[in-house]
């Protein structure tokens, strides 16, 4: 894990990319071309040359969609594919790669079993952050949520009620739910590589 104490940077970076990512999606969202019942991948797909203009605005950032990381640099076969990934080059050759993985928010569609909640924790939180699968080398990192059908405050008791099953600390809202807006919320993780390592939510309401 690099180190950012001192730097006065990290955060700062951080901001702009999380403006470039709500700017992004509020375009989307007033674009109105979000079904309901869409697939997170075409979700994110309507979304990304949104995104791709907002860059532009953000020094020094590259952007990659279904990015690739290797557990190790001389693997074959990668381990994981961020859905977005925003990279940047630093002194001495080190490289920042800040990820973002997407996810519906919603309760379970009508006749169909799958637990979007534990979808969230397990294939989110889990597999892709308290890992290190993504975001190894930077203190924080984020997921994107679509919120479709259900109320944000109980989707997020729902999603906490799994996180705590799993022994992970929950989510915390951070402000108002901004109703056709994005929601922030913030996350306090451990991992393996790093104590306290920070995941941010932004949940975009779709519904």
């Amino acid at each position: 894990m690099m180190t950012f104490g001192g730097l006065g940077l990290w955060k700062d970076e951080e901001k702009k990319i999380h403006d470039c990512l709500a700017e992004a999606v509020r375009e989307l969202q007033c674009a109105g071309s979000v079904s309901v019942s869409a697939d997170e991948k075409t979700i994110t797909g309507k979304l990304r040359p949104y995104i791709e203009a907002q860059r532009k605005k953000l020094e020094y950032w590259t952007l990659h969609f279904e990015a690739s990381v290797f557990a190790r640099v001389s693997d074959a076969n990668p381990v994981g594919h961020p859905d977005i990934q925003f990279s940047r080059p630093f002194s001495g050759g080190d490289q920042w790669d800040y990820d973002v993985e997407c996810k519906l928010v919603r309760v379970k569609r009508k006749g169909k079993d799958h637990d979007y909640g534990e979808y969230y924790v397990e294939q989110g939180v889990k597999d892709r952050f308290i890992s290190c699968l993504y975001c190894a080398n930077v203190p924080s990192g984020t997921m994107l949520g679509y919120v479709q059908e259900g109320e944000p405050q109980y989707l997020l008791v729902e999603i906490n009620k799994r996180l705590k099953s799993a022994g992970i600390r929950g989510i915390r809202r951070n402000g108002k739910w901004q109703v056709k807006g994005i929601t922030r919320l913030i996350h306090s993780l451990d991992r393996r590589k790093a104590k306290d390592f920070r995941l941010h939510h932004l949940w975009a309401d779709f519904r």
